[in-house]
């Protein structure tokens, strides 16, 4: 019979792991039982102390690597994306259209953003995926080497300083391994698209006082597009009902058609604001205007500019043949861990690891709203003789609205290396403290190449082409416009037909633009635990910590960025550091034991000083508790405060340009609809800035239709007085065990974040410019207007700490085990219900008010996980189903407003199974979507590749061989 000690351990273990998986095998007991006094002590996540069981008072999910294998995953973020509890950070279905951050993995606990969860391996941190993102590129981590994930739902700042605000994330590798294992796996799609390949090589050796384990690895991801899946090639999009009468009838504003042409105009006469006689033309294959097929269901307006809806497509632009559901991605991985026991109590530890990930991401062609004259030498006979007949002079300018798809789609090209290592010593000191020091030293290097990118002064020069002495050549004019012959060295550039373009016009406009972003991370830091003093309900447990880290990131735009020569990129280069020193302390005090209705109670204590060269300093604290009435019933309980600092590009980025859709406060139809206690401030405000009449009854002043047609430009930049984020969290959780093949947890959880980082939007930094008693005002000096036009040219945006959150709900967990002489049953329910979630972009806002979105798409009030699992001798077989409770996409919804706003439930089965041939040779196959489950069709939803699976119903198959 075991140690009444270490058998309380045991048990304690299987009731505070929160994913029970803890497994004790026949050989592990007897060695226990022969000598219980030498069961060494271990770390669990969430607590510096090292203890004898995986007692935690605060919720820990525990992932085993044997988990990962029957799961089929060859990438740790793919799980835990399924995860109820955890949102999709980046990921290659969420990542198609960012430039920077093409392919990258990671993972978002509570959905509180990826910057809130903290990626350790090993219990230490690990450099960040680039400069502009602090979450760990788990591509980089290869799942070959993983002994085990431990997730804790709950802050941990006191324990791990900043960046553990929604929980932490710790993959524990393993340290040896005496075999050689070869293991690939095919990942094929049942439609064209989206596959991948996994190959790995994992060896290791363990000799007397020496063992390490090597892992390589390499993937390929396919490129997945939206017109590869039958569910996409049928569109759906929204539009204006044209059976709606006015916002009290009861009828929807808006609706959807399945399958609309999207018209991209060819032409339109900006001096006349009317289009063509005849109506809407666009381009031919060889610039011929041809007259547009509306189709059946159109705009109600006749006279819109940019686009109309037919029920099939007629010579309208299909948009969906430019658009990508998931970026592809290779990656390569070297992962070495070495583990010396050079004496008794003392060990040493080397780990080290490489990364190299490229990606490929597709967007649809530039578009173009440019300004052409009439005597353009490229218009077409056909085009020239209706203005003509239109009574168009030879200066009058013409836009053209094009999709430039002659000129090819844009590209963009990802190269991410990473580089890691850690040298940590540990062991025993005065043979009861465990004690370890660690030095680590982490870079990312991220090089982003746009190809195809327009260099905007070579353009305006090259598109206004004119016939000089019988040659189309670039126009040379005078200040006035008047032409004074060609302009030597330019190649004129056409606009019109499929490819009307030549090769020479091509390379005179075009060019590659590139960002190089750096970032480096340094840390330095001891821990020290053990037993402080006994009392009577046991010894007094602590852990001593410092820490001293140092981060430094740098953005290098090439020279065409940095000199704003293309279109719409200009980038500033700029680099930053930071610096912290922490110093941490637990305990553990147990205060009761084996007392009437009281199996063990003891009380958790953590505190974190935090000394950033940044953001100054700050504390972060904890106070828990954990309680077993008997074997079988169990509480445990945290309140704490946890923080995050900036990240480096939240402080020192500097002006990157963007482009913002926002309205100009001074418009004529904004100030008749403004608020009565804002209306006088936006009129003295907008008559103080030159507007006519503004708020006069017959006033009429509009931005220009030059502004109102594009999307005005804005420049983001980072902000270095920003502070930390500090957030309050409770959880409160029971654990009962009937029986020993039944777990049952319930765990409640509140998440209170104040000062989050958020950008204002140009829309609100404009509104808090002429809102205010007088245009001297701080956000004034944010906007720029032409004095001559009076549009708005240019506003400054940036990161504040204005926002917040408050989130609670509660998580469930079933586990139940039943072992016939037909083999073992398993059955593991994961389930997270959202009670509440609110948030404010802006609480410093006069109109300062939560807004609550628990419900809809992005936040379902249920989600839940369930696994199905049977063993039987080499024979493994699981099913793993991931629900999504049914969900609106406005919680303020009315009748009045769409027909779309319901989401249905969604529900999505995967099956693995693997067999072992022998001693050598495993065989894996599963079928990921079984049920080939589409997204919600929905316009909201149907091609939603971050919450629901785009990539439809796949075979997977797998070998692992093992010498």
């Amino acid at each position: 019979m075991l140690n009444n000690k270490v058998s309380k351990a045991v048990r304690l273990a299987i009731a505070f792991g929160a994913a029970s998986t803890a497994a004790f095998s026949a050989s592990t007991f007897a060695a226990e039982e022969e000598n219980a006094e030498k069961v060494e002590r271990i770390e669990v996540t969430g607590s510096r102390i090292k203890r004898f069981s995986e007692v935690s008072p605060t919720p820990v999910t525990t992932i085993t690597g044997v988990e990962l294998t029957n799961a089929g995953i060859t990438n740790v973020a793919d799980l835990l994306q399924k995860l109820p509890s955890s949102g999709v950070g980046s990921a290659p279905t969420t990542t198609t259209n960012t430039i920077f951050g093409a392919g990258i993995n990671t993972t978002d606990l509570r959905q509180l953003g990826e910057g809130r969860t903290l990626v350790l391996v090993n219990g230490r941190r690990y450099v960040g995926a680039s400069v502009d993102n602090p979450a760990v590129d788990l591509n980089g981590i290869p799942t070959e080497m993983i002994e085990r994930m431990d997730i804790v739902h709950g802050g941990a700042s006191a324990v791990y300083g900043s960046d553990a605000v929604a929980g932490v994330v710790n993959i524990i590798l393993k340290k040896s391994q005496d075999t050689i294992d070869f293991n690939y796996k095919k990942s094929m799609p049942e439609q064209n698209g989206g596959g991948s390949e996994f190959f790995s090589f994992t060896f290791g050796g363990e000799g007397e006082k020496t063992s390490f384990i090597t892992s390589l690895s390499y993937s390929e991801t396919e490129q997945l597009e939206a017109q590869d899946r039958d569910f996409l090639r049928n569109p759906i999009n929204t539009m204006l009902n044209p059976d709606n009468v006015d916002d009290k009838d009861g009828i929807p504003a808006r609706t959807y058609a399945e399958n609309p042409g999207l018209q991209t105009l060819g032409i339109y006469d900006r001096a006349g604001d009317a289009f063509l006689p005849g109506g809407q033309y666009v381009f031919g294959d060889n610039g011929e205007l041809i007259p547009f097929e509306i189709g059946g269901k159109t705009q109600p307006a006749p006279n819109s500019q940019l686009r109309y809806f037919g029920d099939e497509f007629s010579n309208g632009y299909k948009f969906i043949e430019h658009q990508d559901l998931a970026t592809p991605l290779n990656r390569f991985n070297v992962f070495t861990n070495v583990v010396n026991q050079y004496h008794d109590d003392h060990s040493m530890n080397f780990e080290v690891s490489f990364s190299k990930a490229s990606a490929y991401a597709e967007s649809s062609p530039i578009f173009l709203a440019e300004s052409l004259r009439a005597d353009n030498a490229y218009w077409h006979p056909d085009a020239k003789a209706q203005f003509a007949d239109a009574g168009y002079a030879d200066d009058r300018n013409i836009t053209v609205y094009k999709l430039a798809s002659g000129f090819g789609n844009r590209t963009y090209e990802d190269d991410r290396t990473s580089f890691n290592t850690t040298l940590s010593f540990q062991g025993l000191l005065l043979e009861e403290y465990d004690y370890e020091v660690y030095f680590s030293y982490g870079r990312n290097k991220n090089d982003t190449t746009w190809n195809g990118e327009f260099l905007e002064e070579n353009f305006n020069k090259a598109i206004d082409a004119v016939m000089v002495d019988g040659e189309i050549r670039c126009a040379n004019r005078d200040a006035d416009g008047t032409l004074l012959g060609a302009l030597d060295g330019c190649q004129p550039l056409s606009l019109f037909g499929l490819n009307g373009a030549s090769q020479e016009a091509l390379d005179y406009v075009t060019t590659s633009a590139s960002i190089s972003k750096v970032k480096q991370q340094q840390v330095i830091g001891g821990v020290i635990s053990g037993y402080a003093f006994d009392m009577p309900a046991g010894g007094v447990s602590f852990a001593l910590s410092a820490e001293h880290r140092k981060e430094t990131g740098s953005n290098e735009p090439g020279a065409a960025m940095q000199n704003n020569l293309v279109f719409g990129n200009f980038v500033k280069a700029w680099d930053g550091e930071f610096t912290v020193d922490e110093i941490g302390i637990e305990t553990s005090i147990p205060l009761l034991v084996d007392a009437p209705f009281v199996d063990s109670l003891s009380l958790e204590l953590a505190a974190r000083y935090m000394d950033y060269s940044s953001v100054g300093d700050n504390v972060a604290w904890k106070v828990g508790f954990n309680y077993a009435m008997n074997d079988q019933l169990r509480f445990r309980g945290t309140k704490s405060k946890s923080v995050r600092a900036p990240s480096l590009s939240q402080l020192y980025a500097a002006g990157t340009q963007s482009f913002a859709s926002y309205g100009d406060p001074c418009d004529q139809t904004r100030i008749a609809t403004a608020n009565d206690s804002k209306k006088a401030n936006l009129i003295a405000n907008c008559k103080a800035a030159g507007i006519p009449n503004p708020g006069i009854l017959d006033g009429d002043w509009r931005p220009s239709q030059d502004w109102r047609q594009v999307t005005p430009p804005s420049v983001n930049s980072g902000n270095p007085e920003l502070q930390e984020e500090t957030s309050d969290d409770t959880l409160f959780g029971v654990i009962y065990t009937p029986t020993e093949n039944i777990t049952l947890i319930a765990d409640y959880w509140s998440f209170d974040v104040e000062d989050a980082i958020n950008s204002l939007g140009a829309q609100r930094v404009v509104n808090d410019c002429y809102e205010a008693s007088s245009l001297d005002n701080s956000a004034c000096a944010l906007v720029d207007r032409d004095p001559a036009t009076l549009d708005i040219t240019l506003v400054r945006n940036g990161p504040y700490n204005l926002a917040s959150y408050a989130l609670k709900g509660v998580d469930l967990e079933g586990n139940y085990k039943y072992e016939t002489e037909f083999g073992l049953f398993d059955v593991r329910l994961l389930a997270s219900y959202l009670e509440h979630r609110e948030f404010n972009t802006d609480v410093s806002s006069e109109s300062y008010e939560m807004t609550p979105t628990v419900g809809e798409v992005r936040y379902p009030r249920w989600q839940g996980n369930l696994t199905i699992g049977y063993s039987y001798e080499d024979l493994y077989v699981g099913m793993v189903g991931k629900y999504r409770h049914a969900t609106v996409l406005d919680r303020e919804w009315t009748i009045e407003n769409n027909d779309y706003n319901d989401v249905p439930s969604y529900t999505e089965w995967d099956l693995n199974a693997r067999y072992n041939v022998n001693d050598m040779v495993e065989l894996r196959a599963g079928v990921a979507n079984l049920f080939d489950v589409t997204p919600p069709r929905n316009p909201g939803t149907y091609d939603d590749g971050e919450f629901f699976d785009v990539y439809g119903r796949r075979i997977n198959i797998g070998l692992n061989i093992r010498f």
